[in-house]
């Protein structure tokens, strides 16, 4: 298998993705400076769960997937590999990606809250470390099901699809009791708890609009987990034996 993820991981070497990785935390975090510093803790992570890292998802994950179409997948299916070890390990690929673009966010913000004191608003380090390890679970399974969509429509129809049904399902419903019916409602939704911002980017606080004091319960951080991992390892192993029956075209 680490051969596997070796030649996957060689594929993006000098690649776009690679940058992709680091723009979009580091774009996330001008951003929030330039338009909102004094509330920067807040909204770092906000922003961060409720745009880019869907949106950056979303193209990591068809880039990745698009390597082989490029030669209409030759490059793999006309050798003597196991084509279900080659889709794990583009969707184990897409997952160092996602933690490597992680700790850049975790880091930054750390560095600029915490060390500098920017902003209003400080999270103490270990809410923000338990806040970013569990975006990085609850966002696992988009990682299978955006390498098929890439795979199958490209990546503008990907990049709507999954945007949409985030910022829609993800953020508009989050707080609406539907957590366990729609599985885009579990990372801004497990948010609340853990970093206290509503997924509006206000702070879980009495008086700010959609704040229910059962938003606060911890008690949903464990099934969303749950969740996230069955339907992750649900859609790898579909994804997968889709894959292993494709044939070069």
């Amino acid at each position: 298998m680490a051969a596997y993820l070796k030649s996957e991981a060689l594929k993006i070497k000098h690649s776009f993705s690679k940058k992709l990785v680091f723009l979009a935390p580091v774009f996330t975090i001008a951003v929030v400076l330039f338009l909102s510093a004094s509330y920067f803790h807040q909204n770092v992570y906000n922003w961060w769960y409720a745009m880019i890292l869907p949106g950056m998802i979303s193209i990591l994950c068809t880039l990745v997937a698009k390597q082989d179409s490029r030669m209409k997948n030759m490059a793999v299916m006309s050798l003597p590999v196991d084509l279900k070890k080659v889709w794990v390990s583009k969707i184990l690929l897409c997952i160092l990606l996602m933690v490597e673009a992680s700790i850049v966010v975790l880091a930054g913000a750390v560095a600029i809250g915490n060390l500098l004191g920017m902003g209003i608003f400080k999270l103490p380090l270990l809410n923000q470390f338990e806040g970013v390890s569990v975006l990085v679970l609850t966002f696992l399974w988009q990682i299978p099901l955006c390498l098929f969509l890439g795979s199958k429509i490209g990546m503008f129809p990907t990049i709507i699809i999954n945007m949409a049904a985030y910022m829609v399902l993800g953020i508009l419903c989050a707080v609406e009791g539907l957590l366990w019916m729609i599985p885009y409602d579990i990372p801004a939704r497990l948010m609340c708890p853990i970093l206290k911002i509503l997924p509006n980017g206000l702070l879980a606080a009495p008086g700010n609009q959609t704040f229910r004091p059962e938003l606060l319960s911890k008690d949903v951080i464990l099934p969303g987990i749950a969740i996230s991992l069955v339907l992750f390892l649900v859609l790898a192993f579909a994804t997968s034996k889709w894959y292993e029956r494709q044939e070069a075209k």
